[in-house]
C-alpha cells in the first residue's frame, strides 16, 4: 500500500537558500531539456530522414547531429551482448538520452555537482511526464518560471530520526512531526516543495503486508446516496441532508481584503524589495483562504463517506467547460462588439472556481475508496429540470430552488430532488452493469477482478483518483518525427509537400 504524508520543513536561513539555489539550477536544467527536445524535433520535422537535403544523405549518429530519438546526445547503448552471444546496441529513448548527458553537464558546470544526483535525474523524468500527458491529449509542456516551479523529488538516501530528517546533498534538518508514521512502513520517495509561508516535505511511504483498498462488489450494492453541487449549498444529498458554502475566497471580507493588498502591489514600484514583500502578503492571502478550503472539504466528504450507504453516485461536471468565456457577438454591419453576458458571467465563474466542485468530488472518491464504497459518475444533464415523480423534463419546471412539476404538480426543493435523480441514474447504471456481468461468461475466480476493473472504468471511481483531464480528445498520439507506432518515412512522404 503507498500512501504519501506531508510535513512543514523548519529550515535555517542557510539551508533555506541552498534549496533555493538547487530550485534556479533545476529550473533552468527543465527549460534547457525542453528546449532542446523542440529543436530537435524541428530539425526532423525540417531534415527528415536525410543529413542534408540538396544530396539526400542518410541521417547516421556518427556523422550527424540530427538525433532519431528526440535529444541532443548519445541515441545509442553501450554495446552489450545477447544469449546468443551477438553484439546488441539497442537505442536509447529520449529521456534516456537526457539522464546520460548529466554526468558531462556536471563536468561542465561543477555547480551541478552539489546537487543530488537522483534529484537531477528526477528532473529529466517529470520533463518526460509532461511530454507523455501531451501526448494523451494534454497541454503541451511550457517553459518554467519561478512561480511554477517550485519543488524536487529524491528517491533515495532520506532518514528520519525523531523529529529530524535527512535530506542527502543538504544535511538534517528539523520539521514539524505532525503526524507519526506507521510501522513497517518505508520511505520510497520525497518531495520538498517551496509554498507561501515556507518549505514543505511529501514522503511517500509504502507498506506491501498492508493490501491496497478493494470495492465492494456490484451484486453487494444495496443502497446508493446521491449527490448534488451548488453554490448557495455546497452539497445537497438525497436524503434531505444539506452542507453549507462558506465562500472562503467570495465573501465581502476577504474580497476586500485581497483587493487592497493587491492595490498595494501594484503602486508599488516593479521589481522592488516593497513589490516583493507585498506580493508575499498577497500570497499568504490565497494560502490562507486555499488551507481553509482543503480543511472544510476534507470535513464534508468525511460527512458524505460516512454515510450508511454502499454506493455514492456524482455528478459528472465539465467545470472547465463552465468556466469557458462566452462567444464573442459582433454586429454584423457595423462590426462593433455586443454585449454577450460575460461582465454578468464573471461573478458566476468566481464562486464556481471558489466552491472547487474537482476537488471535493476527488476527496469523496479518495475516501470512499478507503471504505471499499463505490463510488459513480453519471451525466448530470437536466438532472434539475426533470421530475423525480413522473420524469418529465422542462426548463420551466424550475424558478431558483422552486420545483413544480407543469406535467403533475409534484412540489419540492429544486436541488434535494435533483440529488435524488442523481442517485436514480445511479442504481440504474450499477443496475445495468451487474446485469452485463450475468450474462457474459466468467472463469473461477476472476468475478472480482472484473468487477473492480468494470468500476474503474466505467464509473469512474478509480483508486488512486487520476486528475481531471482537460476537454481535448484523449486518443493516445505518437511524437510527431518521433515514432513510437509510426513509419516515419511514410510520415515525411505525406508531410513532403510542406517543404
Amino acid at each position: 500500500m503507498l500512501t504519501n504524508y506531508v510535513y512543514k520543513l523548519r529550515p535555517n536561513d542557510t539551508y533555506s537558500d541552498k534549496m533555493d539555489n538547487w530550485l534556479d539550477m533545476l529550473r533552468s536544467t527543465y527549460n534547457w531539456n525542453l528546449a532542446d527536445r523542440i529543436n530537435q524535433y524541428h530539425h526532423q520535422f525540417i531534415q527528415g530522414d536525410y543529413c542534408d537535403i540538396r544530396t539526400k544523405a542518410e541521417a547516421c549518429p556518427l556523422t550527424c547531429f540530427v538525433s532519431k530519438n528526440g535529444a541532443t546526445g548519445q541515441p545509442w547503448k553501450d554495446s552489450k551482448f545477447n544469449k546468443e552471444g551477438k553484439l546488441r546496441n539497442p537505442p536509447r529513448s529520449a529521456v534516456d538520452i537526457q539522464i546520460t548527458a548529466l554526468p558531462e553537464l556536471k563536468k561542465a558546470r561543477p555547480w551541478f555537482s552539489e546537487i543530488d544526483s537522483t534529484v537531477l535525474q528526477q528532473n529529466v523524468k517529470r520533463l518526460d511526464t509532461a511530454y507523455k500527458n501531451f501526448f494523451e491529449g494534454r497541454g503541451f509542456p511550457t517553459f518554467k518560471n519561478r512561480s511554477n516551479f517550485t519543488s524536487f523529488t529524491y528517491t533515495m538516501g532520506i532518514k528520519i530520526e525523531g523529529n529530524k530528517i535527512y535530506l542527502p546533498k543538504i544535511g538534517w534538518m528539523r520539521f514539524f512531526d505532525s503526524r507519526p508514521i506507521p510501522d513497517r512502513f518505508t520511505i520510497k520517495a520525497a518531495t520538498v516543495r517551496k509554498r507561501q509561508d515556507g518549505w514543505y516535505v511529501s514522503l511517500r511511504i509504502e507498506d506491501k503486508s498492508v493490501p491496497d483498498y478493494i470495492f465492494k462488489p456490484l451484486t453487494e450494492v444495496k443502497s446508493v446516496i446521491g449527490i448534488d453541487l451548488g453554490i448557495t449549498k455546497l452539497v445537497h444529498l438525497s436524503d434531505r441532508y444539506q452542507i453549507d458554502n462558506p465562500r472562503f475566497g467570495t465573501n465581502k471580507k476577504v474580497s476586500r481584503r485581497l483587493k487592497i493588498r493587491q492595490r498595494r502591489v501594484n503602486r508599488k514600484k516593479k521589481g522592488s524589495k516593497n513589490s516583493k514583500l507585498a506580493a508575499q502578503i498577497v500570497g499568504r492571502l490565497h494560502k490562507k483562504i486555499s488551507d481553509k478550503r482543503q480543511a472544510y472539504q476534507w470535513y464534508a466528504a468525511n460527512k458524505i463517506v460516512n454515510k450508511p450507504v454502499d454506493a455514492i453516485s456524482m455528478e459528472d461536471l465539465n467545470v472547465a467547460g463552465m468556466l469557458r468565456r462566452c462567444k464573442v457577438k459582433i454586429d454584423e454591419t457595423t462590426g462593433r462588439f455586443l454585449k454577450n453576458g460575460q461582465s454578468r458571467k464573471k461573478a458566476l465563474n468566481r464562486s464556481i472556481a471558489d466552491a472547487a466542485w474537482t476537488e471535493l468530488t476527488s476527496k469523496i472518491e479518495y475516501l470512499a475508496a478507503k471504505q471499499g464504497k463505490v463510488t459513480v459518475k453519471v451525466n448530470p444533464r437536466f438532472s434539475s429540470c426533470e421530475c423525480h415523480n413522473c420524469g418529465h423534463i422542462d426548463k420551466l419546471n424550475r424558478e431558483r430552488e422552486r420545483f413544480i412539476c407543469l406535467a403533475c404538480g409534484h412540489f419540492e426543493h429544486a436541488d434535494l430532488g435533483a440529488a435524488k435523480t442523481i442517485r436514480d441514474r445511479g442504481i440504474e447504471v450499477i443496475q445495468s452493469m451487474v446485469l452485463v456481468d450475468c450474462q457474459k461468461p466468467e472463469s473461477r475466480g476472476s468475478k472480482r477482478l472484473k468487477q473492480h476493473k468494470e468500476i474503474r472504468q466505467l464509473l469512474g471511481g478509480s483508486f488512486p483518483p487520476k486528475r481531471a483531464a482537460s476537454a481535448r480528445s484523449m486518443s493516445k498520439r505518437a511524437e510527431p518525427r518521433n515514432p513510437s507506432n509510426r513509419d516515419i518515412k511514410s510520415e515525411i512522404s505525406l508531410e513532403s509537400p510542406r517543404l
